[in-house]
């Protein structure tokens, strides 16, 4: 199982009994969708009315695939809870991605999103907020239910915090 099979095929579900592929395929498909934008506050707001404070042990195994599904969120959007150099590589890979977005949108004559004009974003306020709002409430709500997280990882996006903070500063007396 997981070898290729005899036409070098690398499927390793293809000996998954049909039922079981179905429900794979409904939960993979579940979890991607899971690390849409457009749901964020609202999954942050789920995981902490119904996880919140639990101890993984107590949470229930739809509870804990809820919660496993909120950490792929997490890391769809987790690159102010990484050290340097890192941190900067995919915040500058994100912007990119941000930009040709408003770019696209520029040229097709609408309205560019937030943070993606690249005449307009300012990296370091740019990421102060994201941090703010959206990366660092939805890792607290984590450390609820996984408390490594709070002694592991919010001390790393407080740190970034710090450095952008720096950023922001260097760029103003520029």
């Amino acid at each position: 199982q997981g070898l290729p099979d005899k036409d070098d095929n690398l499927n390793f579900l293809c000996h998954v009994p049909a039922p079981k592929f179905a429900e794979m395929r409904k939960r993979i498909i579940e979890a991607v969708l899971h690390t849409d934008m457009s749901q964020h506050f609202s999954k942050v707001n789920d995981i902490k009315s119904r996880a919140g404070g639990k101890p993984w042990d107590k949470i229930d195994s739809k509870l804990r695939w809820d919660v496993l599904m909120y950490m792929l969120h997490l890391a769809d959007i987790s690159n102010p809870a990484k050290n340097s150099p890192m941190l900067e590589l995919w915040t500058d890979r994100c912007l990119d991605e941000f930009f040709a977005q408003g770019d696209q949108e520029r040229k097709l004559g609408l309205t560019i999103s937030p943070n993606c004009d690249r005449n307009e974003t300012k990296k370091p306020e740019s990421q102060i907020g994201f941090i703010n709002f959206v990366v660092k409430p939805s890792y607290v709500v984590l450390a609820e239910v996984i408390p490594a997280v709070g002694e592991h990882i919010l001390p790393v996006i407080e740190r970034n915090l710090l450095y952008w903070d720096g950023q922001k500063g260097r760029e103003e007396t520029a």
